[in-house]
Formats: C-alpha cells, structure tokens, sequence
C-alpha cells in the first residue's frame, strides 16, 4: 500500500491547456460575451486514469466556473458571513467524501468495480476565501485493485453523476504502467441520469496490452510507464 501511495502522490503536469485554450477561442470567436456566460456555466472535467500491476488509479480534478463556483463556495459558507474559513472548508470536503463513492462509478469488462477513496477531497479557493464570484478546484483521489482477469480490448468505463445538471468540459488523460497499454481513442458520452433535465457522463477507456503479470511482485520502473493524453474533440457550444 505504501509503494502505491508514494506513486499516486507524484505530481503530474496538467494536460490539454492548449487545446482547451483553442476550444476557448473556437466559442469566443462567435461572441465574447455569449462565450464568457457560456463557461460562467460549466465545470471542467480532467479525468486521468492509470492502470497497473497492483492497482487502477482514478484523479478527477474539476474546476467550478463562476457560477457553479458561487454556488459551491455559498455551501461552504456555513454562517453566511461571505468568508469560507478552514474549519468550514473541512466540514465541506468531509462531507462529499461520503457521496463521491456513490456518484463515480467504474466497470470493467461490464463489471463493476467499487472505487475507494484514496484521499479526502481536496478544494482549492484559488486565493479567494470569499464567496464572490471566482473560480475554484475541487481534487478526487480513488483507487481500487486491478482486476486478475484484465485482458485485451477490455473497456474500463467510469459513469460520472457529479453535479449532473451542469455543462460539462471533459479532459482526458490515460496512464499505462508495468506494460500496460490502453486505446488513445477514449469516447466519451452522456445519458439521462434518474433527475429529469440532468445527465451522467460516461467515459470509456479500452484496454490494449494488459500489464505484465509478473509485475505484480516487482517494483515498476519509470521506463515502463508511458501517458497518452486526450482532449475530447466535442467542446459544446452555448446555445
């Protein structure tokens, strides 16, 4: 457990600014300020996923625009004074520990496979502490064993009800280690979720090369991982 935690905790770069910034502009290109609302309106989805040996890592990182951000911070904000203090910002992350399990789902091979919950939920104000309008992250750490019988053309699929009645902007990014390939070709749709106007988000993965099963009593080296990165082609445009 302690070889995992040390690996998961690694930084990462973030992917895929660049052709988030190009979709930006694609939208703003039509109206600046239709584009500025439109975004105002959504959440950013950077989902990463890597597989190994010993365990699939699941980090989803969103960030809250400003609407959705006013939003979030105002539930933060527990004595309704404008300002988020730490203890209230605690109060607020250990409560979506306990909901983030029941609304990130993962199957593999149509299978589903609980996810655990690596670390606590992380918020990030962005040096704003009050509840103003303003951007803000919010960081999900999970993690379960790799299945024994992972094979090639597996899918591995997470269904993602977090805040279904906002816009989503996915990026994607997929990790292969101890031999591990998976497709670069990640799709990503939505379905009806159970509230009427809302929608979960699926997010499929396909499994090329499995990792090595020998490597599940060895250490991995760096040399054997490598990262394909993936922006969804489909940035929805404002209506």
């Amino acid at each position: 457990m302690s070889d995992h935690l040390q690996r998961s905790g690694r930084g990462r770069r973030r992917a895929n600014w660049v052709l988030f910034l190009l979709a930006w502009l694609a939208v703003g290109s039509q109206s600046p300020v239709g584009a500025h609302e439109f975004f105002s309106t959504c959440i950013q989805h950077n989902l990463r996923v890597a597989v190994g040996a010993k365990h699939i890592d699941v980090t989803l990182d969103l960030t809250f625009f400003e609407e959705w951000s006013a939003r979030e911070r105002a539930a933060m904000d527990q004595d309704a004074n404008g300002n988020i203090t730490r203890a209230e910002l605690e109060i607020y992350q250990k409560r979506w520990a306990a909901q983030i399990v029941k609304q990130l789902t993962l199957f593999v091979a149509g299978r589903e496979v609980p996810l655990i919950l690596l670390y606590d939920p992380e918020v990030d104000l962005l040096g704003t502490q009050s509840t103003e309008r303003a951007h803000h992250r919010l960081r999900i750490s999970l993690f379960v064993a790799t299945p024994a019988g992972l094979r090639a053309d597996d899918q591995l699929v997470i269904d993602d009800q977090l805040w279904p009645d906002a816009k989503v902007l996915p990026t994607l990014e997929a990790e292969g280690r101890d031999g591990c390939k998976l497709t670069t070709e990640i799709s990503i749709a939505t379905k009806p979720a159970a509230v009427p106007g809302t929608e979960s988000r699926r997010f499929t993965f396909r499994c090329l090369k499995p990792p090595r099963s020998e490597a599940r009593t060895t250490t991995a080296t760096a040399k054997n991982s490598s990262v394909v990165k993936v922006v969804h082609n489909k940035t929805p445009l404002p209506p």
